[in-house]
């Protein structure tokens, strides 16, 4: 066999196992049975760490991967053919766009999505019905799978008034996802509005109000203060003044003998005053025991007394209207025992 002949062979062999081993990949990982359908987005963000392979997800759920990224300006270039059937204006425009380098071109993004995630029965459901989906908040959002991960792009629900779909220049080749900033991207912005809002405000402003401020507290508080202090001083000192008296008074002799008399009639009160208190007990006790007997002839003893006021009375009225009569008229005649008076 010739050289020639022996080279045609290894490289039949070879390419025959390599078409082999990957056909066996191919069954096995059964991507040749998977139906998929392409999908496409485009964002002004960095990509930064998004490579062709990364995943796609779906609310979360694996559906796919990237499988294309290029700018806008490559995958859609200017076509001669509009050109040639635009008026002059606008050809001139187009002329002038297509012999510059949009340096604002958005990155397009292509997603290879496994439509059999969603079923068997709703596989084509999802992209043929993208617009309707759109038209809530579906949007495509780039998000790092850790500290450490890469990025991968996720397909969720946002606020479609939030974030609005913006018009495009070309018209897309795959059902199109507008984009929603990373939220890393987001928090920088917002650190960044925040750093700019911060350097509009005027420290120096601030710190010499500040400044002015404790220097009328401290003018204050050194006019005030002192006058507290002189007045604190004087209370003191008529604290003490006070406190001497006290101390005299009570270190008085007359002061001292006033008090131990009083401690003694306070003892004598107290070992007299209930024998006292006894005492007088008894005496109240044996005054309305006397009472209660007597009680019969006070009552009489009352009446009686009563009788002889209002005898006294009728003779005091005799007396005032025929005083007479009592002075000169005969005495009542004397009543037998037992006889009534006529």
């Amino acid at each position: 066999m010739s050289p020639a002949n022996e080279v045609k062979v290894g490289a039949f062999v070879i390419t025959s196992f390599v078409l082999l081993f990957g056909g066996v990949i191919a069954l096995g990982s059964g991507k040749l049975f998977q139906k998929t359908q392409i999908l496409e987005t485009s964002t002004r963000d960095s990509v930064d760490g998004l490579q062709v392979g990364s995943p796609v997800k779906y609310r979360g759920v694996p559906i796919g991967e990237v499988s294309a990224i290029s700018f806008e300006d490559r995958l859609y270039p200017y076509e001669d053919d509009d050109a040639n059937t635009a008026d002059d204006g606008e050809r001139d425009g187009n002329n002038q766009r297509a012999q510059q380098f949009d340096y604002g071109s958005p990155v397009v993004i292509r997603m290879e999505v496994r439509l059999d995630i969603f079923g068997p029965e709703r596989s084509e459901l999802f992209t043929k019905d993208i617009e309707r989906g759109v038209t809530k908040g579906l949007r495509a959002r780039m998000r790092s799978a850790g500290l450490t991960g890469g990025l991968f792009l996720e397909l969720d629900m946002a606020d479609p008034t939030e974030y609005p779909a913006y018009p495009l220049a070309y018209i897309p080749d795959y059902p199109f996802v507008p984009s929603a900033p990373s939220r890393f991207n987001e928090m920088i912005t917002t650190l960044e509005r925040i750093s700019s809002s911060l350097g509009h405000v005027d420290f120096e402003g601030i710190g010499a109000g500040m400044k002015g401020a404790i220097t009328s507290i401290n003018r204050v508080l050194d006019t005030r203060v002192d006058k507290l202090l002189v007045n604190a001083d004087d209370f003191i000192a008529e604290l003490s003044a006070s406190n001497k008296m006290l101390q005299t008074l009570i270190s008085n002799p007359k002061v001292v003998t006033t008090i131990d008399n009083a401690a003694e009639i306070t003892t004598g009160l107290r070992s007299t005053l209930p024998a006292a208190v006894r005492e007088y007990g008894e005496f109240g006790a044996g005054l309305n025991g006397l009472l209660s007997s007597e009680e019969y002839e006070l009552r009489r003893l009352l009446s009686a007394l009563r009788e002889t006021a209002d005898n006294l009375e009728v003779f005091s009225d005799r007396a005032r209207q025929d005083p007479t009569h009592i002075l000169f008229s005969k005495p009542p005649r004397k009543l037998a025992p037992g006889e009534a008076e006529k």
